[in-house]
């Protein structure tokens, strides 16, 4: 019994991993039209919300480095969606702003997770009860993580 432990598949680690990079995948195609990666989209769900915010801020909210943020948010902006504006008040900050390009992005985009959600056939409360335990476990990470 103690062996199975050690089996990959009865690792929740593992778990998470598959399941993370497959959601990725399936976003791929839906995603394809729009010109944007699976990071770059997360990218702009933060920027709807708030339509200029802090960089560091933003790779805070997506949970990135900065320097891995830095590519992303200039591909963004080569394609249009937001452009990297100085801090009057502070020289060394940069706040991200959604251009009208990427405000246009915002309406045309909706479809997106709609139609991952019927590729998976997911019901409203199927869709609540997996947000509701992924919300648990991230909880749980985060009282592990605080302790010294």
């Amino acid at each position: 019994m103690e062996q199975d432990i050690l089996q990959l598949d009865n690792q929740l680690c593992f778990r998470l991993y598959s399941i993370s990079r497959k959601m990725t995948k399936a976003y791929e195609p839906l995603l394809e039209k729009y010109h944007l990666t699976y990071p770059q989209y997360v990218t702009m769900l933060v920027v709807f919300e708030h339509e200029k915010i802090d960089f560091k801020e933003l790779a805070d909210r997506v949970n990135l480095k900065t320097a891995t943020m830095t590519p992303i948010v200039q591909k963004l902006e080569q394609i249009g969606y937001v452009r990297r504006e100085k801090n009057p008040e502070d020289n060394r900050k940069v706040f991200v702003t959604l251009t009208d390009e990427g405000k246009s992005l915002n309406t045309r985009i909706t479809d997106v997770p709609i139609e991952l959600a019927q590729r998976l056939q997911l019901t409203v409360d199927k869709y609540a009860t997996l947000v509701d335990e992924l919300d648990e476990l991230d909880a749980l990470l985060n009282n592990v993580l605080q302790q010294p």
